[in-house]
């Protein structure tokens, strides 16, 4: 089917959300491998496909061959929208709403919540992988992804970490499994080769789940010297100011991700996994401000850490050949807590123990029904639902509103004007569906960013030892 007709198809309304596929969605009765692959701080507008200067063919061929999923929503920073991947649920019912878990601080996603790697352990999934960044809790053993349903784990527990050293705050946060890990490299190419690795170890014995989290094109920035050649030669880089280094050194460090993103698909296709391998990817949040020829959320409003599309609505493509739609770009309002119920409803899991609150996209993932309506909250005082957006004055992050906040799509697709004097009811609806959530009041509080910075000491190479 041609691209925009099966596009359009896509898009109709008036889907039950009930309708969700049999187990065996494939109807062949196998289930499939399952790779994610996350980027850090990666923005709407740092993908060649979205027209930036930056190369990403690997990344861009997935998208022209799978699901580009244009309205696909995330948090607007690291650990809520790592921790709403894994539970399928929002990270305001457990304390990870407003930032990331800074390493001062002795929290991480509840242990009482159901992680997808748990979930799929349930169900038959002998190999569950996460390769790179975890940022969901370190100072206990109860918050180790080791003990929240994974049974490999090569990376790193806190975020910025030093792409060379593979410090944060001047000690080693490099583990494979329980040990430390004294392996020498640039933490980007360490990632896709022990991704690569997994796949030739896994690929035979099926089904896995492989979590590949990069720390790129996270700060601090950092790019070994060849891949800043390949976009300026060494005499002109080393005659720029400091800035105009870093924005050069983003893009080689976006240019090494997908290269790395190349090699873990190269490796997949010849394992022979790929037709039987759902593949995801996609940005934790939006990309950083103020790094010029660099980082870009354009044409979107924002960056990081705001509610503006430019914080929240990332790159994200979605493939499993011969069983999800092909060659298309999707506007069907997505999100990172979809993905679990998605899964969980391929595995057929059931029922878990706490209910998600994102959905089952399979249908429409799959072309057996159009596209439905759905209410997606987006934390800290805002939401989107179909042609709407709302930001609330009053939400947790400074946006500097003087009123609530209503964008209107189909007039306003960059969030430039204030449509709330226009659509009125339906600003209401949204915020009284924000403020169900916004008031949610989970069992530890949530505390600024910095504190309990001051003398803070990080243990010996990031070992774990409290339960």
């Amino acid at each position: 089917m041609n691209r925009n007709l099966l596009c359009r198809s896509l898009l109709g309304t008036g889907a039950c959300l009930a309708a969700a596929l049999p187990a065996a969605a494939a109807g062949n009765g196998e289930r499939p491998n399952i790779l994610f692959i996350v980027a850090d701080d990666l923005g709407w507008g740092d993908v060649s496909y979205h027209g930036s200067v930056i190369p990403t063919p690997n990344i861009d061929a997935l998208a022209a061959k799978g699901i580009e999923m244009n309205r696909f929503y995330t948090a607007p920073v690291s650990s809520p929208t790592r921790a709403g991947l894994m539970t399928g649920r929002y990270p305001s019912r457990f304390g990870i709403r407003r930032t990331v878990i800074p390493p001062w601080r002795d929290y991480g996603l509840d242990p009482e919540e159901q992680t997808l790697a748990d979930m799929l352990a349930a169900n038959g999934y002998e190999h569950r992988a996460i390769v790179g960044k975890w940022h969901l809790g370190h100072g206990r053993l109860a918050y180790h992804p080791l003990n929240r349903g994974f049974n490999r784990f090569y990376g790193f527990l806190n975020g910025a970490l030093d792409y060379f050293t593979h410090e944060r705050e001047g000690e080693l946060d490099w583990h494979d499994d329980w040990e430390s890990s004294y392996d020498k490299g640039y933490s980007t190419d360490l990632i896709a080769d022990e991704a690569v690795r997994c796949i030739g170890e896994y690929a035979p014995e099926g089904p896995f789940f492989l979590y590949v989290a990069f720390n790129a094109p996270h700060t601090p920035f950092q790019a070994p010297e060849d891949e800043i050649a390949e976009h300026i030669s060494p005499e002109k880089f080393a005659a720029l100011k400091p800035r105009e280094k870093e924005a050069y050194t983003y893009r080689a460090m976006v240019t090494r991700m997908d290269k790395g993103v190349g090699r873990i698909l190269e490796k997949l296709e010849k394992s022979g996994a790929l037709e039987n391998t759902l593949v995801l990817f996609m940005s934790d949040n939006g990309g950083i401000p103020n790094l010029p020829g660099g980082s870009s959320c354009a044409p979107l409003r924002g960056h990081k850490g705001r509610e503006w599309d430019g914080g929240v609505r990332v790159p994200a493509v979605l493939y499993w050949k011969g069983h999800f739609v092909e060659g298309v770009r999707s506007e069907q309002l997505a999100a990172f807590v979809d993905m679990a119920p998605t899964i969980a409803a391929l595995v057929g899991a059931g029922n878990p123990p706490r209910p998600y609150d994102g959905v089952n996209l399979l249908p429409v993932l799959t072309g057996k029904v159009p596209s439905f309506s759905r209410d997606l909250y987006l934390g800290c005082g805002a939401a989107v639902s179909g042609d709407y957006k709302l930001i609330l004055k009053e939400g947790s992050r400074p946006m500097n509103l003087r009123e609530d906040f209503l964008v209107y799509y189909p007039e306003d697709a960059y969030e430039r004007r204030n449509k709330i004097a226009d659509h009125a009811a339906e600003a209401e609806r949204l915020r009284d569906y924000i403020i169900r959530y916004d008031t949610i009041r989970p069992a530890h509080p949530e505390l600024p960013y910095g504190q309990g910075k001051e003398g803070f000491k990080a243990p010996r190479e990031w070992r774990v030892t409290k339960p």
